[in-house]
C-alpha cells in the first residue's frame, strides 16, 4: 500500500522565506511546491513547524496543535495541505510524542506539582547513570519539585511518561486533530525511546514499546496513513516487530549513515566508509528484511551524503547523481532531503560561531574537556555537524542564495554563486533533471526494482546487480575496470560515455540481455 512512494523532506526553518526576517515560513513552502512536483513527489515531509521556542529548533515542541508563528498560522498550514493535495502530494507531519518542550504548558504545570501533569513526565530523587544523546547527564534537577526530571535530549527537552495513560490519550487526541485537518503522513521522531524504563536503565526499544505502539496505530493511524519511525541502528528483528502487525508503515535504520563512525566511538569520531561493510548493509535490508524498507540518503539530523561519501568539489554532480542511481533502483520508499536535487554540499565551516546546533555546540565544549585542540575539534564538527544540512535551501545566486530578503538564521554555504536550482534546472545535464529521470524510471519499472539483489566490492567498485539491470559505481578518484557482463541498453550513466574504465564516481546501469 505504501511502497514505492518518494518522499521530500523540507526543513522550514531553511526552505524558502516570504517575509523577510531571516526564517523559511509555510507560504515559503506553498510557493515551491510546482518544483517539487515536478521532481515526481507524493508525499512532502515537513520538521516541526508547531509553538517552539527553538531550543532544538523545532523539535522541542510547546504546543502541539498551534503553528510558530515564525511560520506562519494554522490557516496557512491547511492552505498547504490542500495546494499540496491539489497538485497531487500529501503531507507528512513530524511528530515529537518521546519528549516536550520545558515551555510546553504541561511541563509548567508538572512544576506546581499539579497532581495530574506532574506525572506526565519521569522524576527521581537521585539521578542514575542515563546520559543525555546531547552529552552529559540525562537528569536534570528541579528547584520547584525538589527532585530530577529526565531528558534524553536538551534538559529544555523533558521526557514524557509514557506508562501514564493520560500522557498517551491526550497524544492521541492531538494526532487526530492533525488527521482530521488532512494530514495523511506522519514521521514520528526518535519513536524507539517511548518504551523506556529508566529504573532498569532502559531508554531504546523498552519492553512495552511495542505495545504502546500498536495502542497508537489503533488509536490514530489505523494503517491508512503513512508513518515512519526514527529509530536508529535498529536489526531486522527490532524492524520487523515495529512495522508488523499493526505498527508502523516502515522505519528508518540508519545502518548506513553509522558505517562512518570509528568502532566503539560516537559519532563525532569518524572513519572512512568502508565499501564492504556498505555492501553487506544494503545486502541485509534489501534481500533479509521483509518489510518495506525506508530509502535515505540525507536528513536534517546528518551531514551531507556526498561530502562523507563522496566528493563535493571536483565531482559533485557525478557524486550526487551516483547516489541517486543507487538509491533510486533499490526496493523500498525513497526519501530525498531538500537540496539533494541540486547537489547540495556540507558547510564546511571550522569557525564554531557558524554554527547554531545545540549538539553542536554541546560536543564542542566536550571535545574541548577531552584534550582535543580547536584544529581537531572543527574538522570534526565540520564533517558530522547537523547544521550541514541545516543551511538555508540555494535558490539562486543572488544575495542568500535567494533564500531570504534578510539576515537568514544560519548561514548560506559559500557554493551558492555556482550550486543552486536556478541554475541546476536551467541545465539538462544537472542533478535535478537526473533525479526527474531516476524517480520516473523507478515508478514505470518497480516490479524490475523489488526483485532480489547481489551486492559486491571490488577495488573501490560497488556492483548491484538484479535479474533486469546491472548497476557499477566507482566510489573513488581514480578510473577503475569495471564488468558490467554481457551488456545491454545503458539504462543510466553520469558522464557522457561508457568506455572500458569507469571514470571518477561514475555510475552506469545496464539492462542484463
Amino acid at each position: 500500500m505504501f511502497e514505492n512512494k518518494v518522499i521530500y523532506q523540507i526543513y522550514p526553518k531553511s526552505f524558502n522565506d516570504t517575509t523577510g526576517n531571516g526564517y523559511g515560513d509555510i507560504n515559503g513552502i506553498i510557493e515551491k511546491l510546482d518544483y517539487i512536483q515536478d521532481l515526481g513527489v507524493d508525499y512532502i515531509w515537513l520538521s516541526p513547524c508547531c509553538m517552539s521556542p527553538q531550543k532544538d529548533n523545532g523539535y522541542d515542541i510547546s504546543d502541539y496543535v498551534t503553528i510558530d508563528p515564525l511560520f506562519g498560522t494554522n490557516e496557512d498550514y491547511q492552505r498547504l495541505i490542500t495546494q499540496a493535495k491539489a497538485r497531487g502530494m500529501k503531507i507528512m507531519m513530524d511528530l515529537v510524542l518521546n519528549h516536550t518542550s520545558s515551555e510546553h504548558e504541561w511541563f509548567k504545570k508538572a512544576l506546581q506539582k499539579d497532581p495530574k501533569y506532574y506525572d506526565y513526565y519521569i522524576w527521581q530523587d537521585a539521578p542514575n547513570a542515563i546520559e543525555s544523546f546531547f552529552g552529559g547527564s540525562a537528569w536534570t534537577y528541579s528547584k520547584e519539585v525538589g527532585k530530577y526530571y529526565l531528558h534524553l535530549f536538551d534538559s529544555s527537552q523533558p521526557d514524557l511518561n509514557w506508562a501514564n495513560p493520560a500522557v498517551r490519550k491526550d497524544i492521541y487526541d492531538m494526532i487526530n486533530y492533525w488527521i482530521d485537518k488532512g494530514v495523511e503522513g506522519f514521521r514520528l521522531d526518535v519513536i524507539y525511546l517511548i518504551g523506556k524504563e529508566p529504573d532498569k536503565l532502559i531508554t531504546g526499544h523498552g519492553p512495552k514499546f511495542i505495545e504502546y505502539l500498536k495502542e497508537l496505530n489503533e488509536n490514530t493511524f489505523q494503517d491508512k496513513l503513512l508513518t515512519v519511525g526514527e529509530c536508529w541502528g535498529t536489526s531486522l528483528e527490532e524492524q520487523y516487530k515495529m512495522c508488523h502487525d499493526k505498527g508502523l508503515s516502515e522505519a528508518f535504520h540508519f545502518n548506513h549513515f553509522l558505517l562512518n563512525t570509528a568502532d566503539g566511538k560516537d559519532k563525532w569520531h569518524t572513519k572512512e566508509l568502508d565499501l564492504k561493510e556498505l555492501c553487506d548493509c544494503f545486502d541485509t535490508w534489501q534481500n533479509e528484511y521483509t518489510g518495506v524498507e525506508a530509502l535515505v540518503t540525507g536528513s536534517h539530523d546528518a551531514p551531507r551524503m556526498i561530502s562523507r561519501w563522496l566528493n563535493d568539489t571536483q565531482y559533485r554532480m557525478q557524486s550526487s547523481k551516483l547516489l541517486i542511481t543507487l538509491f533510486g533502483l533499490m526496493a523500498g520508499d525513497l526519501y530525498i532531503y531538500q537540496g539533494e536535487e541540486i547537489g547540495m554540499t556540507n558547510a564546511h565551516w571550522h569557525d564554531i560561531n557558524k554554527y547554531n546546533d545545540v549538539e553542536t555546540l554541546n560536543a564542542y565544549e566536550l571535545l574541548k574537556e577531552q584534550g582535543f585542540d580547536e584544529k581537531t575539534i572543527m574538522e570534526k564538527i565540520a564533517f558530522t555537524s547537523r547544521d550541514n544540512a541545516r543551511v538555508p535551501m540555494q535558490w539562486n545566486d543572488t544575495s542568500n542564495a535567494g533564500f531570504t530578503t534578510g539576515n537568514p538564521w544560519l548561514d548560506v554555504v559559500d557554493n551558492y554563486t555556482h550550486v543552486n536550482a536556478l541554475r541546476d534546472l536551467t541545465n539538462e545535464l544537472g542533478v535535478y533533471k537526473y533525479y526527474q529521470k531516476v524517480i520516473k524510471f523507478r515508478k514505470e519499472h518497480y516490479d524490475w526494482i523489488k526483485q532480489k539483489a547481489k551486492f559486491s566490492e571490488d577495488n573501490g567498485v560497488l556492483k548491484m546487480e538484479k535479474p533486469k539491470f546491472t548497476l557499477v559505481a566507482n566510489f573513488t578518484d581514480q578510473k577503475q575496470a569495471h564488468d558490467l557482463g554481457s551488456t545491454g541498453d545503458v539504462l543510466f550513466n553520469n558522464y557522457s560515455k561508457v568506455e572500458k574504465q569507469l571514470m571518477p564516481y561514475q555510475v552506469v546501469v545496464v539492462c542484463n540481455k
